[in-house]
């Protein structure tokens, strides 16, 4: 598998998020991330899947930019 192939997913609980606004703007920050592929969230499950290089940005700057939108979230799941 090449460099640019490797993928992985992690989805972030969230709360607070209840509209389309709110996902758009974690959808936008946290897509701005390098190595980011991918970002997705389900307003009616409070969920923020991440598709993402781990070889080009950590879990942890993901986390991260998404407590920066003001949204408190934690990691629930960790798929390769």
């Amino acid at each position: 598998m090449s460099r640019s192939e490797r993928s992985a997913r992690v989805t972030f609980m969230v709360r607070e998020v209840d509209c389309a606004t709110c996902a758009r703007i974690i959808e936008k920050h946290v897509g701005k991330l390098e190595g980011v592929k991918d970002v997705k969230t389900a307003i009616m499950l409070n969920k923020v899947f991440v598709d993402y290089d781990p070889q080009k940005v950590s879990i942890d700057a993901i986390r991260k930019a998404l407590d920066k939108t003001g949204y408190a979230s934690y990691m629930t799941i960790l798929k390769d």
